[in-house]
């Protein structure tokens, strides 16, 4: 980790010696603190939104591999996950899922195959948005777009080609191979819900560039593009947390291309910020919501109190239990 952070951070200061910073100081002096600061809340909102929309691709692949489970436990299990993530490795995000999804009757197995498929899942439509970007890095016209949603509708018609990819993920990483029944419904409200959220969440890039001083039409392909090629190179670069420092250099190079480098840096920069600051609180709020809520149900159902003590994952009451503990990953 620490290797890593050297050598970024040396990557960064190479870029950025030279360069002439008082272009930042003249973009943030062209514009209105108030227009800034309302685009740096709407960034934060919109990654927020984003990471919802992720919850519920979650979700949605949980019941792709036959397990139905309750919307409070899944969010309980995805967003405990945004915490787990920034730890080195991204084992503890894997272990932590599969003893959570154990706790509320998920057999292990399942619940493994879930988190694979949804990690397939994620880089395919992150890789895929980050095509956006094509045009304005390239230089390529604008029918380069259509390359965008070939990867997204193919496995909209065969989803069942992501459980392959999850297989041959599953050998490269060396974690058992799925070995569940996969519904094709499922994987498909997965891959729609997480592809809205890349999205979603990359608008919040955008805003930031907007900010200072963007040209908007020209920066939002990009800007959505190079969030999601960022996103993706991070969660490639296992040993990077949450992929810190990847994910800033992917991004600071495409956002070059319509912005003076130093001021792209700044961006990038502040996007990571505004990343952490919306994942954690959202995460933070989820949590709590889902805490309220088992306790009220423990409060006013007896019936609920019972389920709420951890039950054998072979007993056939307990993939009902809707209270036991509860990952992620954008």
């Amino acid at each position: 980790m620490g290797l890593l952070l050297a050598v970024t951070a040396i990557f960064i200061v190479i870029t950025l010696r030279g360069q002439d910073w008082s272009t930042v100081a003249a973009t943030l002096r062209g514009q209105r603190p108030g227009f800034v600061a309302t685009m740096v809340v709407l960034a934060v909102l919109a990654n927020a939104a984003g990471l919802v929309a992720t919850m519920i691709s979650w979700r949605a692949m949980l019941a792709g591999v036959g397990e139905r489970v309750a919307a409070v436990d899944a969010a309980r299990i995805f967003y405990f996950g945004q915490f787990v993530k920034y730890v080195p490795g991204k084992v503890m995000g894997f272990l932590v899922s599969v003893e959570m999804g154990r706790r509320i009757g998920v057999p292990a197995a399942r619940m493994g195959t879930a988190w694979l498929l949804a990690l397939v899942v994620s880089l395919l439509t992150g890789a895929t948005v980050g095509l956006a970007a094509g045009p304005e890095v390239f230089g390529a016209s604008a029918a380069w777009l259509l390359l965008a949603v070939a990867p997204v509708a193919v496995v909209l018609v065969r989803p069942e080609l992501v459980g392959r990819a999850a297989t041959l993920l599953a050998r490269v990483r060396r974690r058992p191979e799925p070995s569940t029944a996969m519904s094709g419904t499922g994987i498909r409200q997965a891959v729609v819900a997480q592809l809205l959220a890349w999205l979603i969440g990359g608008a919040h890039l955008w805003l930031l560039a907007v900010a200072m001083g963007a040209p908007p039409l020209r920066a939002l392909p990009l800007c959505l593009g190079a969030f999601g090629l960022g996103a993706v190179a991070g969660v490639i670069a296992v040993f990077a947390p949450d992929g810190i420092g990847v994910r800033e250099v992917v991004v600071t190079a495409a956002l070059s291309v319509i912005l003076p480098v130093p001021v792209a840096s700044v961006v990038a920069l502040v996007s990571r910020v505004v990343v952490t600051v919306s994942e954690l609180v959202t995460a933070g709020i989820g949590l709590g919501v889902t805490e309220a809520i088992l306790r009220r149900r423990a409060r006013t159902s007896p019936a609920a109190a019972a389920e709420a003590v951890p039950v054998n994952a072979a007993s056939p009451a307990s993939k009902k239990s809707p209270s036991c503990l509860p990952q992620a990953d954008r």
